[in-house]
C-alpha cells in the first residue's frame, strides 16, 4: 500500500470519527491538570469568564447554522426524487461555508483555555487544528461530489471557516428553532457539565482540599439532569411530541 492510500484511508476514518475526536481532550486535559504544578495553571474569575464566553460563542454560531440548514435539509429530503440538492448559501452560511466547524472549535478551545495549563493549551490546539483540516479536506471533496461546479464557485466567493463580514448579507427565509434545541440542548448542558467538573478539579489542584467544592457538585448535578433531558429531546418520538407542544402553546 502507497502512502498516498494510506493518507486516504487515514482521512477517511478521521472524518469518520470526526464527532468524537474532541472527547480526547476530555481525559487529556485531566491528565494535564492532575500532573500540572498547581501555581502554574491559569485561574481566575476574569480568566474563566473569557474561557466559558469563547464556547458560548461557538455555540451561538452552531445555533445559527443548524437553524439555518435544518429547513432546508428537510426540502432536500422531500424533492429528492424531483431535483437536484441545493446546500445553504443564506445567514451565517453567506458568510462562511463551514459554520459548525468554525462553532465547535470555539466550544472546544474555551474547555482547552479553561484546563489552564499552558503546555496543554498549545497541544491541543494544534492537535485539533491539524485533525479537522484533514477532516474539512475530506468534507470539501464530497460537497464537491454532491453539489458540482456550482458548489466550487461557491468556494471561491465564501471563505472556509473566517467569516467574511464584508460580503453581502442574505436574509434567512426560514429558521428551525426546534433544529437548534434538538441539535445543541444536550451538547450545551454536556459542555456546562464538563467546565463544573473541570472546575472541581482545579479547585483540588490549587487548594489542595474537595472541602469547598460542593456547590460547584450541585450545579454539576443540575447540568446532569439537564444534559439527561438533552438526550431525552434528540429521540424522534419526544421530537414530535416538542413539536405539537410548541404548536399548541402558539395556537
Amino acid at each position: 500500500m502507497t502512502l498516498s492510500e494510506r493518507y486516504t484511508i487515514f482521512r477517511y476514518r478521521l472524518w469518520r470519527a470526526r464527532r468524537k475526536l474532541p472527547l480526547v481532550l476530555i481525559p487529556a486535559g485531566w491528565i494535564a491538570l492532575w500532573i500540572a504544578v498547581p501555581f502554574s495553571v491559569y485561574d481566575g474569575i476574569v480568566y474563566a469568564a473569557l474561557c466559558i464566553a469563547c464556547s458560548l460563542w461557538g455555540f451561538l454560531i452552531r445555533a445559527r447554522a443548524l437553524g439555518t440548514s435544518a429547513p432546508l435539509a428537510r426540502k432536500n429530503a422531500e424533492t429528492a426524487e424531483n431535483g437536484p440538492a441545493v446546500f445553504p448559501t443564506e445567514g451565517i452560511y453567506a458568510r462562511m461555508r463551514y459554520p459548525l466547524y468554525t462553532g465547535n472549535f470555539l466550544v472546544w478551545f474555551g474547555f482547552i483555555l479553561f484546563v489552564g495549563v499552558n503546555w496543554f493549551i498549545v497541544a491541543a490546539t494544534a492537535a485539533y487544528v491539524a485533525c479537522y483540516l484533514i477532516v474539512l479536506s475530506r468534507e470539501e471533496e464530497l460537497m464537491l461530489h454532491k453539489y458540482g461546479e456550482d458548489f466550487r464557485i461557491w468556494c471561491k466567493q465564501t471563505p472556509a471557516l473566517i467569516p467574511n463580514r464584508r460580503g453581502k448579507r442574505y436574509r434567512t427565509r426560514k429558521f428551525s428553532f426546534l433544529a437548534i434545541l434538538r441539535g445543541d440542548f444536550r451538547n450545551f448542558w454536556g459542555m456546562a457539565l464538563l467546565f463544573l467538573l473541570t472546575a472541581i478539579l482545579k479547585r483540588r489542584m490549587i487548594t489542595f482540599s474537595w472541602n469547598d467544592s460542593w456547590q460547584i457538585a450541585l450545579a454539576a448535578a443540575a447540568a446532569l439532569l439537564l444534559f439527561l433531558v438533552g438526550s431525552l429531546i434528540r429521540r424522534k418520538k419526544f421530537y414530535y411530541l416538542t413539536h405539537i407542544f410548541i404548536f399548541v402553546s402558539v395556537r
